[in-house]
């Protein structure tokens, strides 16, 4: 590989941010199948007429909502990291704020408010129970209601 691409792309906040997501992918890939196993195990004990607390509490641990909350979370966290470098890495080459959105597929006010958000804190890693966030808005929270409204 060419030491000069090395170099350039060592200190690159997108390939960093695709790293990542490509890294929640594959946890996220592993955890859903046990995922889909827990959903067969849950379809089963209510057909046979368990209780959903009950089917849910013999569950081993991870459960079938922890397992959730966790692809679900990586998936947010990690798809947040990419846009907010995307898209300050297409400023900073000069693209247009509502490019950006018509890129991302979404309001040029979501891309702004993107840019302005600052840089997030690593957040610890998601592994087996999920991150409970409680309060404050969240990136990928903000994108689906900004897709839903």
């Amino acid at each position: 590989m060419n030491s000069f691409v090395t170099e350039q792309s060592a200190g690159d906040d997108v390939v960093g941010a695709l790293d990542a997501l490509n890294e929640a992918i594959e946890q996220n890939s592993r955890d859903q199948q046990q995922l889909r196993e827990r959903i067969e195990a849950l379809r089963q004990a209510r057909r046979s007429g368990v209780e959903v607390t009950t089917a849910l509490r013999q569950e081993q641990e991870p459960g079938t909502m922890q397992l959730l909350g966790g692809v679900l979370g990586r998936l947010m966290e990690s798809s947040g990291t990419l846009r907010r470098a995307l898209a300050r890495t297409m400023r900073s080459e000069g693209t247009s704020i509502p490019a950006i959105a018509r890129l991302f597929g979404v309001t040029h006010q979501r891309v702004s408010n993107i840019l302005n958000r600052p840089s997030a804190v690593p957040a610890p890693a998601l592994h087996g129970a999920a991150v409970v966030r409680r309060g404050g808005a969240h990136d990928g929270d903000d994108e689906q209601r900004e897709q839903a409204g």
